[in-house]
């Protein structure tokens, strides 16, 4: 065996995509020192996107003062390449940001301004990652940090989640996409609508602190501003797939900017050059916190196992919690999966030891199995 690529979600809460990579990295180095371990930050999108392109994907990181979702200032950074930006959209609209959690009073304005700020400095295609957002506001935020205006009533104001339904007008007449021409690209691997049963609220609004009467209050409010915007620009947006993710800011980022949706971990891929480091890899290791019967219908380890199939590298999955038999994931395709988490052991215990099982793990497996690849 003389090569192993890394290509590991985060497991939320505990490990990032980067320190899964440096773990199996190290313990690698101290069994097979001839072997080359080359780590591989992912993201489908959402968190540690900005992180990962600066890592593997040829990008330089840029910082600067932005606001969070509360519009309290905040030091947040995105990523350039040539005339190419990277935003995360978690960096200033995360769920992390938020107190209290009410997707309603949340905003995507410094979400925007961090686009703007990209434009500013000449950036021609610009990269949003849509994941993990705290947010619920259609990307009203983010349309008006880009010069989009909002009135009711004649008064222009700055919409959230809980005024969605009082836009009655919208001025776009001084975006910046006139002043700076640019491609936006919306990278996400959710496929979900902007309303509806599978709509944005329904499916996501829980998670961010809504409760049934809100999550009902923001689908309607959605579907209601949906065919404002339907009308006024003369578009169709209901039932777009991926339109839906992190708070339905496809409703604005489609409908006024004409952004093109792409899968995110797939363009992630691109960047890092997987299937080039493929041709020379006897193994790939890939996995989040919790596989289960999600991960095998679209997520970052079906997505990398189906690039190792393809290259004919076996893949072997990691894990937190196993939510699956390991009979699913050898009928899937994965060669084994390494679980961190033992029977005994609590959830709050597996992720406090998370790093020491691991590198056991990992440690374990290598002894066993090396001689075999």
């Amino acid at each position: 065996m003389k090569k192993i690529i890394v290509a590991a979600d985060s497991f939320k809460g505990c490990l990032s995509s980067s320190q899964i990579g440096e773990l199996i990295q190290m313990v690698t180095q101290e069994i097979l020192p001839s072997v080359q371990v080359t780590v591989l930050p992912i993201s489908d999108g959402g968190e540690g996107l900005v992180e990962a392109v600066v890592k593997s994907g040829g990008f330089a990181r840029q910082e600067g003062q932005f606001y969070d979702p509360m519009n309290r200032p905040l030091t947040a950074a995105w990523a350039r390449r040539e005339d190419e930006a990277v935003i995360e959209l978690a960096q200033c609209s995360g769920l992390g940001l938020c107190d209290p959690h009410d997707p309603s009073l949340m905003s995507t304005y410094g979400t925007g301004l961090q686009l703007k700020a990209a434009l500013k400095t000449g950036c021609k295609t610009l990269y949003l990652g849509l994941g993990g957002s705290g947010t619920h506001d259609a990307g009203c935020g983010i349309a008006a940090a880009l010069g989009i205006r909002f009135f009711h009533q004649g008064k222009a104001f700055l919409p959230t989640g809980a005024t969605l339904n009082q836009i009655d007008a919208i001025d776009d007449s001084e975006s910046l996409f006139n002043q700076y021409p640019a491609q936006l690209v919306c990278l996400c691997d959710v496929t979900n609508p902007l309303f509806g049963s599978l709509g944005a609220a329904r499916v996501f609004a829980r998670q961010k602190g809504a409760d049934q009467r809100l999550i009902e209050q923001l689908d309607q409010a959605t579907e209601t501003l949906t065919r404002k915007v339907e009308k006024w620009k003369s578009c169709v947006l209901a039932d777009q797939p991926g339109l839906g993710a992190a708070g339905a800011c496809g409703l604005m980022l489609s409908g006024l900017f004409h952004c093109e949706i792409r899968s995110g971990l797939e363009q992630c891929l691109q960047w890092m050059q997987l299937d080039e480091q493929l041709k020379q890899a006897d193994l790939i290791l890939t996995g989040e916190g919790r596989l289960d019967s999600q991960s095998l219908q679209g997520k970052v380890p079906l997505g990398i196992l189906r690039h190792g199939q393809q290259a004919h590298v076996p893949v072997l999955a990691v894990c937190g919690q196993l939510a699956l038999s390991k009979a699913d994931l050898f009928k899937a395709g994965f060669c084994d999966v390494l679980v961190l988490q033992q029977p005994q052991m609590s959830l709050q215990e597996s992720i406090d030891q998370a790093s020491d099982r691991l590198q056991s793990e990992w440690k374990s497996w290598l002894n066993q199995h090396y001689q075999s690849l």
